[in-house]
C-alpha cells in the first residue's frame, strides 16, 4: 500500500489518521502543531508520540509529497527551488524572496505547466501535465520556511500554473494556510493570481478573504487577446463587471498586473486607456517589466517608458509600483518559471 502524505491530509482528517494508526485522538492536535507549528518533515521528529505510534505512523504516512530536487541562488537573496513530486517525479518549482524591509515572501506554483498559453510567460512554454495536490502546494511553503533564514511572511499563489484552474487543490491548501490549527497565517498576508477565470474568482472571493491579483496586461481586448487567449472567454469587460462588484463588498483593494511589453502595452494612449478602465474600482497597480528568456519575441520597456507610466498612474490617483525583478538572475522572476533542472550551479540543499 502506498503510504498517504500529512499534508495532503484536511486537518480534520488527521484524526482519522491517528485512529487508523492506534493513537488517542488528541494526537491529530500533536501531529498538526509538529507539522506546521514546528515545521518538522518527519513523523521520527514528532517526540511526544510514543515510539510505537511513531512506528505505527511511519507504516502508513510520511509529511512530504514533495522533495527538494536543486536550489539555485540569485545575487540578490532570492532562491529558486525545484521541486520533485514523490508520487511520478513531476518537477515544479517555488521561490522564496527576502525583502530588505524586513519581509520574506514565498512564491508558490499550483500547477505543472499551464494551460492558459499567456505568450510573454515561459511556464506557458511547458504545456500542462495535471493539477499540484493540496500537500504538493503546502508542502512547497513548508520546505521554504524550513529553508529561510527569516519567518515567512507573505505567500503569493503567482508560480507555475492558473492557480483557479486547481480550485479544489488551492482551497485546501488556503485553509490549511488560515487555520489556527495549521501555519495560522494572517489572510492579509496571501494573494492569489488569476488570469481571470470569472466564475471561478467569483466563487473564490466570496469564499475565502484573501487578497486578489488579476493578470491583466492589456487595456484592450485586441491586444489582451494575442497575448492572453483566455480572454476571448472572459474579455476585459466582465473582468471589470467583476472589479466593480468585488469593491463594493469587499475590504480588499484588487491589485492588477500589467507585465510591460515594449512596442506591445506600453504607449501612453495604452495607459489613458487603463486609466478609464479602473474607474470605480479601488486598485493598485504593479508594472512589471518584461523579464526576457529564452525564444521570447519580447523585450523590455525603456526605463524611461516605465516611469512615465508609473507617474501618469500615481497623478491620476491609482496607487503603483513597480516592481523590481527579484531572482531575473536564475530565472526565478515574474513569467520566467518552467521548472529548469539547473543544469549549472544548482545545489541540493536548502
Amino acid at each position: 500500500m502506498m503510504k498517504r502524505f500529512l499534508t495532503d491530509l484536511s486537518l480534520d482528517s488527521l484524526k482519522g489518521l491517528a485512529e487508523e494508526a492506534g493513537l488517542k485522538p488528541f494526537a491529530a492536535a500533536q501531529i498538526a502543531q509538529w507539522i506546521y507549528q514546528k515545521h518538522t518533515d518527519s513523523v521520527d521528529a514528532m517526540t511526544n508520540i510514543s515510539r510505537d505510534g511513531r512506528s505505527r505512523l511511519n507504516a502508513i504516512c510520511e509529511v512530504d509529497p514533495i522533495e527538494v530536487d536543486a536550489v539555485h541562488g540569485s545575487s540578490d537573496g532570492t532562491r529558486k527551488l525545484l521541486c520533485r513530486a514523490k508520487s511520478d517525479g513531476a518537477i515544479v518549482e517555488c521561490v522564496l524572496i527576502p525583502a530588505g524591509d524586513g519581509r520574506t515572501t514565498v512564491c508558490i506554483s499550483t500547477q505543472v505547466g499551464c494551460l492558459m498559453g499567456c505568450a510573454f510567460c515561459r511556464t506557458g512554454s511547458m504545456g500542462f501535465t495535471r493539477n499540484l495536490t493540496q500537500g504538493e502546494i503546502v508542502s512547497q511553503l513548508l520546505i521554504a520556511m524550513r529553508g529561510s533564514e527569516n519567518p515567512v511572511t507573505n505567500v503569493v499563489l503567482m508560480g507555475m500554473g492558473e492557480p483557479l484552474e486547481n480550485y479544489d487543490g488551492v482551497a485546501g491548501a488556503i485553509r490549511i494556510f488560515c487555520d489556527d490549527s495549521g501555519l495560522a497565517m494572517s489572510r492579509r498576508r496571501i494573494t492569489l493570481s488569476t488570469c481571470g477565470l470569472i466564475p471561478e474568482l467569483d466563487r473564490f472571493s466570496r469564499e475565502f478573504d484573501v487578497k486578489i491579483a488579476i493578470s491583466l496586461n492589456a487595456s484592450s481586448d485586441d491586444v489582451r487577446n494575442r497575448l492572453m487567449p483566455i480572454n476571448k472567454k472572459y474579455p476585459i469587460a466582465k473582468i471589470m463587471d467583476f472589479c466593480h462588484g468585488y469593491t463594493k463588498r469587499s475590504r480588499h483593494r484588487i491589485t492588477f498586473e500589467y507585465v510591460m511589453l515594449g512596442g506591445v502595452n506600453d504607449s501612453e494612449s495604452d495607459a489613458k486607456r487603463l486609466v478609464s478602465l479602473l474607474k470605480g474600482v479601488d486598485a493598485k497597480i504593479n508594472l512589471i517589466p518584461f523579464n526576457p528568456f529564452e525564444g521570447s519575441q519580447f523585450r523590455s520597456p525603456d526605463s524611461s517608458t516605465v516611469e512615465w507610466w508609473s507617474e501618469y498612474l500615481y497623478n491620476c490617483g491609482i496607487q503603483t509600483n513597480i516592481r523590481a525583478s527579484r531572482g531575473r538572475d536564475i530565472m526565478a522572476a515574474c513569467g520566467q518559471l518552467a521548472a529548469d533542472r539547473f543544469s549549472k550551479g544548482g545545489k541540493k540543499n536548502v
